[in-house]
């Protein structure tokens, strides 16, 4: 089984943590800072857990969730379901879990995470990417529109249909990854008709729609974009939340790690 050497989050997730951990008046000392063994910094921690990868704040007052946890967003990942193999390469030693937001470098090509992920949110990116073996360079972070590592390079693809409340549980054909899972729903595939279909279905719902209802489906080219409509009371304006480009068979992996997918049994 070939493990994907990247970790992914969405942007959506990781830059309210980020702003957090800077307004925050002061900070908690995690077990990464101190693996790290440096001074107290605004920064996500990046903890790999057995269940998942995740990023928190490390911004006092604490950030809670709902449970009374503190707040925390995991990597956006397969599973194996035989295995329990997730898709993420993991750590290579605790002392990376502790990713400064305004550390500065003497290469003048490398970005404050901070301003990496903020520039990235103005110019349209959607997904947050850590290269575990790759921190000390500039390609340790990136922020880009669309994810390229979508699926296990080695899996096997079997025709199933599948349905999911944000396409109004249509039942689609679609091809899924044998065994794995992602929320756990499947992994599907869809072709370009079928990703046709799915966005004329949804810009005819939206007629009767309120904002927010159900995602808007853009083909522009080659490339399905996703978006949501936002009405702030005064507006409605279409923000978008991803783009999904083809794979070399031609087929898109729409909404995979946004939505939960499930198969219809026959």
């Amino acid at each position: 089984m070939t493990r994907p050497t990247r970790l992914w989050w969405h942007l959506d997730d990781v830059l309210p943590l980020a702003e957090h951990a800077l307004a925050a008046p002061e900070r908690r000392i995690t077990r990464a800072q101190a693996l790290a063994g440096s001074a107290t910094q605004p920064a996500l921690i990046w903890e790999s857990e057995p269940d998942n990868d995740w990023l928190g704040s490390n911004g006092v007052p604490i950030w809670y969730a709902q449970d009374g946890r503190p707040h925390r967003v995991p990597a956006r990942t397969w599973r194996h379901s035989q295995t329990g193999t997730l898709g993420t390469p993991g750590q290579l030693d605790g002392a990376s879990g502790f990713l400064r937001l305004n550390r500065r470098y003497r290469d003048p090509d490398r970005t404050p995470l901070i301003k990496l992920l903020r520039r990235g949110a103005r110019a349209g990116g959607h997904w947050f990417v850590l290269d575990p073996s790759a921190l000390h360079t500039i390609d340790g972070y990136q922020v880009v529109n669309h994810r390229d590592d979508i699926t296990p390079a080695d899996a096997t693809w079997t025709p199933a249909t599948v349905t999911c409340r944000e396409v109004m549980d249509m039942e689609l054909p679609a091809l899924i990854a044998d065994g794995y899972t992602v929320f756990d729903g499947v992994l599907p595939t869809f072709d370009r008709a079928t990703v046709e279909q799915i966005a004329d279905a949804l810009a005819c719902a939206r007629i009767g729609d309120m904002p927010g209802e159900h995602p808007l489906i853009r083909l522009h080219d080659d490339v399905a974009v996703i978006c949501w409509e936002v009405d702030d009371g005064r507006t409605t304006r279409e923000v978008e939340v991803d783009r999904v480009h083809p794979d070399p068979a031609g087929r898109y992996a729409l909404g995979l790690y946004l939505w939960p997918w499930f198969m219809i049994p026959n």
